[in-house]
């Protein structure tokens, strides 16, 4: 019965979600029982380390390099666009702290292609009331967060602690890439949503989140404890940074990497990304100006 009230009540906000939020952030995440023509794949099956050895060998990036570390990296930036911007999306926009351990999600396939996160288990999920959209019922079961600090809490430990660590640790492990270069790609999916939240989400909530984020060197990223003390080095830290323009027409700055993704060591194109690092500011620009005019 409890897991029923508390199941309800987070589809409430989801629901809500629907209607106030880019599509993008409801697509891919799913928390009922997904429809049967879709393939479903426990989220601990298919990351062991034997599997992924497999994907990313199978790959076309480690056909056309034979460096499983270009794969590992590249596979690893697609895939943080599946957990990354939703999860921290509802937590900023709605307080939801959703639990994304690797022992609580499935991941959903369509046509072969990985397009949502399934969560298992709703009651592990946990709710910072100042930050709902809709009013918590009087008789509601769940959890509920006092403070802001446990509502990181709750939601790091399950999306970083207990889901992107151990899946970065396996493919340097598998690969030798760079730490640094995955949770690059990490923050390469997350910080943009900070922007799309403008206009729904409480400011204060958005400036405060991006900061535990991105811009503090020790924050609760990786750490159980919501103490000061105990915090730790945050990986997701100083890992992008800003790059200003004076073109007309153009924006006047613009988020950039400071890691590579590795899709600069792809022959025979060997393209960078926008964002890229090793694009140099000229060609940055030339490149938004072509955009521009494709664009109209």
């Amino acid at each position: 019965m409890i897991k029923t009230l508390q199941s309800h009540f987070v589809e409430e906000i989801y629901a809500h979600a629907q209607k106030t939020l880019d599509n993008f952030y409801t697509d891919s995440i799913i928390l009922t029982t997904p429809a049967n023509d879709l393939e479903v794949i426990p989220a601990a099956q298919y990351l062991q380390p034997d599997n992924l050895l497999s994907i990313l060998k199978a790959s076309p990036e480690y056909q056309k390099t034979q460096d499983l570390r270009v794969a590992a990296s590249l596979w690893n930036k697609a895939y943080s666009w599946i957990p990354l911007p939703s999860v921290l999306a509802f937590m900023t926009w709605a307080g939801v702290g959703f639990d994304a351990s690797v022992d609580n999600v499935s991941f959903v396939f369509k046509d072969g292609e990985l397009e949502a996160l399934w969560f298992q288990d709703l009651s592990r999920t946990e709710i910072y009331p100042e930050r709902s959209p809709i009013p918590i019922p009087n008789n509601y079961p769940g959890k509920l967060a006092n403070s802001v600090d446990e509502l990181y809490n709750a939601v790091f430990t399950g999306l970083f602690q207990n889901h992107l660590l151990p899946v970065i640790d396996c493919l340097h492990a598998l690969t030798k890439v760079s730490k640094k270069t995955l949770w690059g790609n990490a923050v390469n999916a997350s910080y943009g949503i900070f922007e799309d939240l403008d206009g729904y989400a409480k400011k204060e909530a958005i400036q405060m989140d991006y900061s535990v984020l991105f811009e503090q060197p020790y924050s609760l990223v990786l750490s159980h404890s919501p103490q000061q003390t105990l915090r730790k080095s945050n990986p997701l830290y100083n890992l992008i940074r800003t790059e200003k323009f004076n073109e007309p027409g153009l924006p006047t700055q613009m988020k950039v990497r400071k890691t590579c993704c590795l899709i600069a060591l792809i022959p025979p194109d060997y393209s960078k990304c926008g964002n890229c690092p090793l694009l140099k500011p000229g060609d940055r620009i030339a490149r938004m100006k072509k955009k521009l005019a494709q664009a109209h």
